[in-house]
Parts: C-alpha cells; sequence; structure tokens
C-alpha cells in the first residue's frame, strides 16, 4: 500500500489517497529511488511534474524511511489522518 500523498490529477485535485494510476506508479518509482523515471513517465501528462512538486516533502521523508512502521508513522506529520482509520 502507498502511503499517503496529494493528487494532483484535475479529478482529485489536492485530495489526499485519490491518486491517478500514472501519480501511483511514480509514487513507488521515487520511494524506489527511481526519481529520473517518474519525472519521465509524469511527463506524459501536463499536471504530472505538479505531483512531485505537490508531495515533495512527504515523499523525501517517506524515501527515507528505515521501515514500514516509521513510514505509516510519518504520514500523520503530514496528513490530518486518523491513526485509528488506517489501523
Amino acid at each position: 500500500m502507498l502511503p499517503i500523498l496529494l493528487a494532483a490529477n484535475p479529478v482529485n485535485w489536492g485530495k489526499p489517497g485519490r491518486l491517478s494510476t500514472i501519480e501511483a506508479i511514480a509514487a513507488t518509482l521515487v520511494l524506489a529511488g527511481h526519481d529520473e523515471q517518474a519525472e519521465h513517465i509524469l511527463g506524459c501528462v501536463r499536471w504530472g511534474i505538479r505531483f512531485l512538486e505537490l508531495n515533495a516533502e512527504p515523499l523525501e521523508a517517506y524515501a527515507s524511511a528505515r521501515s514500514s512502521a516509521e513510514l505509516i508513522n510519518l504520514q500523520f506529520e503530514f496528513f490530518d489522518i486518523d491513526p485509528e482509520v488506517q489501523a
């Protein structure tokens, strides 16, 4: 499961967790350390690079997490979500 990120696609702009397929793939690439590939695929849509700009801080923090537990906890620092719902 991907951590919470903001959508940049025109249908769900700014909504947490409502990513398009291309955004989800790009996020996965960034978390795996493949930033250039993420930028490349996001270049296929007008708003694509905006996704990386909108989520720059959380993506950087998520990518540096040392465990899934740390990554899950980081979500609460960036987004106002109920930890009980995520369990």
